[in-house]
C-alpha cells in the first residue's frame, strides 16, 4: 500500500522524542453486489487510515492508527468519562508501545486467540468488495472477541521461531468477570513443509449473555473456547489451512464445534481463494455450513479487479450473495 509521508515540524509531538511520523494511506472500492433477496445494486466505500509512530530515547517504539470516521466519532464525545467510553465502544483504532519486553496494544486489535490462530478465511485471500467470502454462515472470525465492548489489551512477544500473546477485555459495568484469552504461535519445518502453528484458549463470563459465534447463534450462553490451526504453503503458489474450535456452553451440552479449512492460488497477477466452514452441535438438527470464493486480477499500480462470492447451508434453507468490482490502494 502507498504511503504518503506528511512532513512537518508539528509531527514531533514531544521535544525528548528521537523520531515521529505520521503516514496517511487509503483504499476505495466499486462496483456490484447482488444474491438471495438482494436486489442488484451498486457498492462503494472510500476508507482513509492515519498512521503515528514515535521513538523514545531509551530506544521504545509507540504509535497508532486510525480511520478518518473514528477520528470524527471521537469528536462528538464530551468530557464526561462516560461519553468517552462510549465513543470508544468498537472503534476501528489501535494504541500501541514496543520494546525489547514485547508489544502491548489496546483498541480495536485480536485477542491473543485470535492473534494466534489462522483462519481459513485468512489462507492467501485477495479479498472481495463486500466480503462475501468471510459471510458465509460457515465462516468463524474473532472467537468470542467482542463479549463485552471490543476494546482489547493485548502483550504479545516472539522468541525466534515461537510467539506468545496475552489479551484481556474489560466489563465497562464491573458486574462481569473480565474476559481473557492465551495465544502461541510456532513455526515449524515438517517433511519439507513450512508450517505456521496455532493454539489458543479464551474464557469469558458465563453471565455474558453471548450465544453467538460467528455467523451462527446456539440459544445457549457460551463459556470458553479452545482451538488450533495449520496453515502451509507451496513453492507452485499454493497455500492451504485448518482450523479446528470448540465452544464450550455453560450448560455443557450444547457445546459447539467448528472446522474451517482456506485454499489460496497465486500466479503472476491472478489470485483465487477459498475457504469452508462447518458449524456442529447438539442444538442444531443439521450442520451449518458454508463456503466463500475470491479471485483478483491485479491491475498494477495498487488497482485490481475483484469477484467474490459465497454460499451458505443450514439443512433446511440455503442462499448465496456475491459482489464484482474494483478494490484500490492508496
Amino acid at each position: 500500500m502507498k504511503k504518503v509521508l506528511l512532513t512537518s515540524t508539528a509531527l514531533v509531538a514531544f521535544a525528548g522524542a528521537a523520531s515521529a511520523e505520521v503516514s496517511l494511506s487509503g483504499s476505495a472500492e466499486m462496483g456490484l453486489l447482488g444474491g438471495d433477496g438482494i436486489e442488484t445494486q451498486f457498492i462503494q466505500s472510500v476508507d482513509v487510515r492515519f498512521s503515528l509512530s514515535g521513538e523514545t530515547d531509551g530506544g521504545l517504539t509507540f504509535g497508532a492508527t486510525i480511520d478518518l470516521d473514528d477520528a470524527v466519532d471521537m469528536s462528538l464525545a464530551g468530557n464526561d468519562p462516560v461519553d468517552v467510553a462510549t465513543s470508544t465502544q468498537w472503534a476501528d483504532f489501535t494504541v500501541f508501545i514496543s520494546g525489547n519486553f514485547g508489544t502491548v496494544t489496546m483498541g480495536d486489535t485480536d485477542g491473543a486467540m485470535d492473534w494466534a490462530l489462522t483462519e481459513g478465511g485468512n489462507v492467501a485471500n485477495p479479498g472481495s468488495i463486500a466480503d462475501n467470502e468471510t459471510l458465509h454462515w460457515g465462516y468463524l472470525g474473532s472467537y468470542l472477541d467482542g463479549s463485552y465492548d471490543g476494546q482489547i489489551l493485548r502483550y504479545d512477544n516472539t522468541f525466534g521461531d515461537f510467539g506468545v500473546a496475552l489479551s484481556v477485555e474489560l466489563d465497562d459495568t464491573g458486574s462481569l468477570d473480565a474476559g481473557y484469552a492465551v495465544g502461541f504461535k510456532y513455526n515449524a519445518n515438517l517433511a519439507g513443509l513450512d508450517l505456521a502453528l496455532g493454539l489458543g484458549y479464551q474464557a469469558i463470563d458465563e453471565n455474558t449473555g453471548r450465544s453467538c459465534v460467528g455467523n451462527i447463534c446456539t440459544g445457549e450462553d457460551l463459556e470458553s473456547a479452545v482451538g488450533f490451526s495449520v496453515t502451509t504453503a507451496f513453492d507452485n503458489g499454493l497455500s492451504a489451512g485448518l482450523a479446528y474450535t470448540q465452544f464450550a456452553a455453560v450448560s455443557g451440552d450444547e457445546d459447539v464445534t467448528h472446522v474451517g479449512v482456506g485454499f489460496g492460488y497465486a500466479m503472476d497477477a491472478f489470485a483465487v481463494h477459498l475457504n469452508y466452514g462447518q458449524y456442529d452441535s447438539d442444538a442444531f438438527a443439521d450442520p451449518i455450513t458454508g463456503f466463500g470464493l475470491t479471485a483478483a486480477y491485479d491491475l498494477g499500480g495498487g488497482a485490481a479487479v475483484n469477484l467474490g462470492y459465497a454460499v451458505s447451508d443450514n439443512g433446511t434453507t440455503d442462499t448465496d450473495h456475491w459482489s464484482l468490482g474494483l478494490t484500490m490502494a492508496f
